[in-house]
């Protein structure tokens, strides 16, 4: 019993210790130009990764883990874009509503832990397939789910649902969970979790909760999008421009949202210019603003852009623009694109991250290539339900995507998938 002890408190004293040795570790991950590539996943993510599966072996230190996990993500995001910008953000726990729930997938060497953040409650479950198994099943998915002359995805869709969700479906039932955040890592930010599949019920997860996915739950605001008198901002580019295919469906998109709303305004084509753009932004109070227009986001900050009539917006110019209504934040960008999140397992956190850092609430975005048929009815019916009273933006995609996918034309997830609500859900 005394060794038994001893034990314990040598792995709390580490652990304790491990906490402040990371600290000067998120000022290391800083560099002034952004090109510090690989520091943070060779180097940073290791002592992390040591630290959660250490706290992980003790009873009671749930919290720790959570804190240690979000440190990490912010690290992360600040390793990514090679500023402070992102460490200035206050940390803080929000307030989860009933029937929501964040899900932190953790993979390790040996198992993987599932971490379970409800109301004013955390619980674990650990399942005993490697952290490696599951990155090689994911990228196998993000590789098949995309053909969609084929079924192939369904086994791995299955597998991850089967390692992923069955393991904490009885605390889901528990707690009457309706929503589903989940804060991914690694290969995991390549798929969608709408595509998983239940083969039990014949269903996909997008059937049996609304999702959202977060870099970091601390870093995202939590608070219900105001629907009266709601301005929007309408961006679409149709026209062949800049050595791009033309996006023959975006008009229709375009004024199918704006007869839905009547505080939008329209630029189209070639009203669609950074000019145009930073100078509405500046007059209006938007809440919303909508861009379908090709774009990238990968894991080079360089090559990430959206396509305008005259320019291309990189994150810079993006997040320049954004910054303007600090004041007055916008609480949902949508980007109906091709390729928009699209990349390697780091691509999403470009959009993800200059949306934390304006102060955008929320973003939607593609993680590939999209037909554009599907995509502009898709945005349909997200708008069509988002106007409804008491219906979160996660609960909206949910319902777009359940309705797409009953579309005979449009029945496989590699139209209606990969949308993802990244950020704030409500």
């Amino acid at each position: 019993m005394f060794r038994k002890f001893i034990l314990l408190f040598t792995i709390t004293l580490l652990a304790a210790l491990a906490v402040n040795y990371l600290e000067p570790l998120k000022k290391w991950a800083d560099t002034s130009d952004g090109k510090a590539e690989g520091s943070f996943e060779n180097q940073i993510s290791p002592a992390y990764d040591n630290l959660v599966d250490v706290l992980l072996q003790q009873k009671g230190q749930l919290v720790e883990v959570q804190q240690t996990l979000e440190s990490a993500k912010r690290v992360e995001l600040q390793d990514y874009f090679g500023e402070k910008a992102i460490s200035k953000q206050a940390l803080k726990v929000p307030e989860l509503e009933q029937g929501t729930a964040v899900l932190y997938p953790v993979l390790l060497p040996d198992r993987t832990e599932l971490l379970l953040n409800f109301s004013g409650s955390l619980c674990r479950v650990r399942t005993d397939v490697p952290g490696d198994k599951i990155s090689k099943t994911a990228k196998r998915l993000h590789y098949n789910i995309q053909n969609k002359a084929s079924g192939r995805f369904i086994e791995q869709a299955r597998q991850l649902y089967d390692w992923l969700i069955v393991p904490i479906k009885p605390h889901l039932a528990k707690h009457q969970i309706k929503t589903l955040i989940t804060i991914p890592d690694g290969a995991l930010r390549l798929i969608p979790m709408a595509g998983l599949f239940n083969n039990n019920d014949k269903v996909f997860l997008i059937h049996e909760y609304a999702l959202a996915t977060t870099p970091s739950l601390y870093l995202t605001s939590t608070h219900s999008l105001p629907k009266e008198n709601l301005q929007i901002m309408l961006n679409g580019l149709s026209e062949a421009v800049q050595g791009f295919t033309p996006l023959k469906n975006v008009p229709h998109e375009i004024n199918s949202i704006k007869s839905l709303f009547g505080g939008s305004d329209e630029f189209l084509d070639k009203q669609f210019t950074l000019g145009n753009l930073q100078q509405s932004l500046k007059q209006k109070p938007y809440k919303i603003v909508h861009i379908a227009s090709h774009g990238q986001f990968n894991h080079n900050l360089e090559d990430t852009f959206v396509l305008t009539y005259d320019d291309k917006l990189t994150m810079k110019k993006l997040e320049n623009l954004l910054v303007l209504k600090r004041d007055n934040p916008i609480e949902l960008l949508t980007l109906s694109a091709c390729q928009t999140a699209m990349g390697d397992e780091r691509s999403a956190l470009g959009l993800a991250g200059v949306a934390i850092k304006a102060g955008v609430g929320s973003a939607l975005a593609s993680l590939w290539a999209v037909n554009d048929q599907s995509t502009t009815l898709l945005m349909q019916e997200f708008y069509h339900q988002l106007q409804k009273p008491d219906m979160s933006k996660a609960k909206a995609l949910q319902q777009a995507q359940i309705k797409i996918a009953s579309d005979g034309r449009f029945r496989h997830p590699a139209y209606w998938a990969p949308f993802l609500l990244i950020g704030n859900w409500l």
